[in-house]
């Protein structure tokens, strides 16, 4: 009679395991080797963290936790992006520490999934940037981009158009490069705004100059109490020196100066620099 007993409890407790796993799943308890709740929590932080990095969330970098300790596995393409990875996950809440067995290789691609937000990405910023120039906003002007490499198309007024357009993909960050297939309504228009008329120089002020540079070069005199002028070669020192030997090298040094033909020493020894 015992027998039957027993085996009836046996059939009852393999029954309600049987259940158990079917409807929860089984999982090691963690003194057996199996992950704990505070692990799995880790492991989500950490790979959470490693998304909102654009630059490591476009590799598949899988993230495992065992008592705090998050270990690193996937491909990335530089020793940038592995360290970058590992930065994030030590600073996540929970990691004691971090493994990192990331493997680099140059030619890892990022997913298709991170290119493809990437590229939007891009096109969003250009079209922004388009939309704030004064110049283009407003203007019939498509933008497609595809692995980093924009295309623009329509059409612009001028050549000068046409080439604030480039500049401003070109400028966005990321690009891997630009095709320009932007038509121009009016190709004769000057591609720049015509330049300002040069200002004519002064050999006056550029002699006197050049007098001033060749005295401070030699880091004996103080420019700041001295005065340097110049007029049709004839070059005018004034001001104040400290020493009878500063007038003279002053005075000499004017005088050696290219395009210089006279020098009017009128420098003081010891008096303040009048003017100044």
């Amino acid at each position: 009679m015992r027998k039957p007993i027993v085996i009836l409890l046996l059939l009852a407790l393999l029954g309600g395991g049987g259940y158990y796993v079917y409807t929860r799943g089984f999982s090691l308890p963690g003194w057996l080797g199996g992950s704990s709740s505070a692990d799995d929590t880790t492991a989500r932080n950490v790979k959470s963290a490693l998304g909102l990095s654009k630059t490591v969330s476009a590799y598949n970098i899988e993230v495992a936790s065992k008592d705090g300790v998050v270990t690193l596995t996937g491909q990335a393409a530089s020793e940038n992006v592995k360290s970058l990875a590992g930065e994030i996950a030590r600073d996540t809440e929970g990691v004691k520490e971090v493994n990192n067995q990331i493997t680099v290789d140059p030619g890892a691609q990022p997913s298709g999934e991170s290119v493809r937000v990437e590229d939007l990405e891009i096109r969003a910023a250009i079209l922004e940037a388009l939309a704030r120039s004064q110049e283009l906003g407003g203007k019939n002007i498509e933008v497609k981009v595809e692995n980093r490499m924009v295309t623009l198309s329509g059409s612009v007024a001028n050549p000068a158009q046409r080439n604030g357009a480039e500049q401003i993909a070109r400028a966005a960050g990321n690009v891997a490069g630009v095709t320009n297939n932007l038509g121009v309504a009016n190709p004769q228009a000057a591609t720049e705004p015509p330049a300002a008329p040069a200002v004519p120089a002064d050999p006056n002020a550029d002699l006197a100059k050049q007098v001033e540079f060749e005295l401070f070069r030699t880091g004996a005199f103080d420019i700041s109490t001295m005065k340097i002028n110049a007029k049709d070669g004839t070059v005018t020192l004034s001001g104040a020196v400290r020493s009878l030997a500063e007038r003279l090298l002053a005075e000499r040094l004017a005088q050696g100066t290219p395009g210089v033909k006279k020098v009017e020493n009128q420098l003081k020894v010891g008096a303040t620099a009048a003017g100044k």
